[in-house]
């Protein structure tokens, strides 16, 4: 094989894999179902990641649950006492308020108000400006050992593929 057979071969290789991996990556985004690893007290939360204001309105609205270890972790561009309301929510969830990657405050057990008319709702905001709120299944946060100063360490999450037999 010439030199010039083995460096297309490695570039047809290279492209393959770059294309590949665009793919995995462009399909997390363009879903909007970006996620992010946050991990607190060592403990890992697989979480959507929401950043656009349509996403961040849906928020779980219409799931029926979380798993344990997942979230919802929502980013703003800067930080505001920003409101939540559990409108047509259908489990309850704990919310961590989050500032410059620390923990300065929770909401837990936050009660689904099943049947109440948007204008009743409670809606809920952090007693400080935060960037960050992660939403999580009711009971999480103390299961966690979660407490005000406590860092939070947000990561991509890479998907890891498991080998088929």
């Amino acid at each position: 094989m010439t030199s010039n057979s083995k460096f297309l071969v490695i570039l047809t290789g290279f492209l393959v894999g770059v294309f590949v991996f665009a793919l995995i990556f462009l399909n997390q985004l363009g879903t909007g179902s970006a996620k992010r690893e946050i991990k607190i007290n060592g403990q890992v939360i697989i979480a959507d990641y929401v950043a656009d204001e349509t996403s961040r309105e849906k928020g779980l609205s219409g799931r029926d649950h979380l798993g344990f270890n997942e979230g919802m972790l929502f980013n703003f561009d800067q930080s505001a006492n920003y409101g939540f309301w559990m409108k047509d929510m259908k489990f309850p969830i704990d919310i961590i308020w989050i500032h410059e990657n620390k923990i300065v405050g929770f909401e837990e057990n936050i009660d689904p108000q099943i049947g109440a008319n948007s204008a009743e709702l409670k809606v809920y905001y952090p007693g400080t400006p935060v960037e960050r709120v992660l939403e999580l299944s009711a009971g999480r946060a103390k299961i966690l050992g979660a407490k005000i100063g406590d860092n939070v360490m947000i990561l991509p999450f890479v998907r890891q593929f498991a080998a088929q037999n």
